[in-house]
């Protein structure tokens, strides 16, 4: 049985992290674009979002389906959605700190992870298990 545990665990923790900015809202800003925007990231769509994909994604896991490069497209959304919270964490780490926050790092060490996992189980869209 074929099936891509990598992905299973990044769905599993996009959808903790769902549900962690859910319960997390910092100080918003509204005279600054950077906290505001930030602070946007941590509403509720995009927590709504974040446990949608993570869910879907996770049952496509458990389901072991791999026709119509459902897992190709996964690690794609997955990649995507990782990048986009690693830069915006980022960017509020530079107006805030000096230094890359923990957050930021682990972030970023998912992100590096969905991507060395889209090189290391497909090929030209097919995953070939691993």
């Amino acid at each position: 049985m074929k099936r891509n545990i990598d992905l299973m665990i990044t769905a599993i923790e996009t959808t903790i992290l769902g549900f962690v900015l859910i319960f997390n809202h910092p100080y918003d800003d509204q005279t600054h674009p950077v906290f505001h925007a930030f602070n946007l990231l941590q509403g509720w769509p995009m927590c709504a979002s974040l446990l949608i994909i993570g869910i879907a994604v996770l049952i496509l896991t458990i389901s072991n389906y791999h026709k119509h490069y459902a897992d190709f497209m996964a690690n794609i959304v997955m990649g995507a959605l990782w990048m986009g919270y690693f830069v915006s964490f980022l960017v509020h780490d530079s107006f805030v700190n000096t230094s890359v926050s923990v957050d930021t790092a682990l972030i970023g060490f998912v992100f590096v992870r969905v991507v060395l996992d889209a090189f290391r189980h497909y090929e030209r869209g097919v995953w070939v298990g691993g």
